[in-house]
């Protein structure tokens, strides 16, 4: 198997300096997600989908994510609020099969203009940080969990509704960071499993995550570093301008402008 002959969904070669900097971009997606605890799959899909269909993109990251998050509770498993992650986890197989359909059958133009307009929205409530007050309620998971899975599905993108449902908890931030990640896992290893029987994982996505390994592990060992010595909320507001500049760019393309 030759690992630098990657084709993309319409049978094309993909071009081996679009190849090798996607796989440079895995550096950034585990880089990210360590020290923030979230935004890996936020921050790279963007430039990823410049560069190859999101319907290839996405098993991408969503695989890249599953390890990471994998790694992150082994080191933060003693902080996990296990019954909040277990209903999330739960209530996210829900959602993931219309994500999947939507991943599969969903014009690639419209998928990135969507990423794009979410992306913009979501980091512009991250920037403006409007404080949210107490809202723990029990049946408050299951739509966050069910969205976060149908979003996870389609766009590798996870994340912001269970955020926010950590903020509207009020979560401890090593709980907080925790039961994110425990929950990143166990929805991933669902997605990805998803994607396997949906024919959506393919040899060419998983060439590229071969070729990435040794650049993840770098990410992650990076990224741990860094996590000890640099403030989390100023590390999170630059990842929240990346995300508004980048969700630009994807509604610009999307757009045709």
């Amino acid at each position: 198997m030759d690992l630098l002959q990657v084709f993309l969904p319409d049978g094309s070669l993909l071009a081996t300096s679009s190849l090798l900097t996607v796989v440079s971009l895995m550096f950034l997606y585990t880089f990210v997600g360590i020290v923030a605890g979230f935004g890996g799959a936020l921050t790279t899909m963007p430039f990823i989908t410049m560069l190859i269909p999101v319907k290839m993109a996405a098993p991408i990251s969503v695989t890249v994510g599953t390890a990471t998050a994998l790694y992150a509770v082994v080191m933060d498993r003693k902080a996990v609020d296990w019954k909040s992650a277990i209903t999330l986890i739960i209530s996210s197989f829900v959602g993931v099969p219309f994500g999947l359909y939507v991943l599969k059958y969903a014009p690639d133009y419209y998928m990135k203009g969507g990423l794009g307009a979410f992306l913009v929205i979501y980091a512009l409530y991250g920037l403006l940080a409007p404080k949210l007050p107490k809202f723990d309620r029990a049946w408050l998971p299951y739509p966050m969990g069910f969205l976060a899975g149908g979003l996870g599905a389609a766009f590798s993108t996870n994340g912001p509704p269970v955020v926010i449902y950590g903020v509207l908890r009020d979560l401890a931030p090593s709980a907080f960071r925790g039961t994110l990640n425990a929950f990143f896992a166990a929805n991933n290893v669902a997605i990805v499993f998803g994607m396997v029987t949906g024919g959506i994982m393919t040899t060419n996505v998983l060439k590229i995550v071969i070729l990435a390994v040794p650049v993840m592990v770098v990410g992650w060992l990076v990224g741990n570093f860094i996590h000890k010595r640099i403030p989390k909320e100023r590390f999170q507001k630059l990842v929240y301008a990346l995300l508004v500049l980048s969700g630009i760019m994807l509604l610009k393309g999307a757009l045709g402008l």
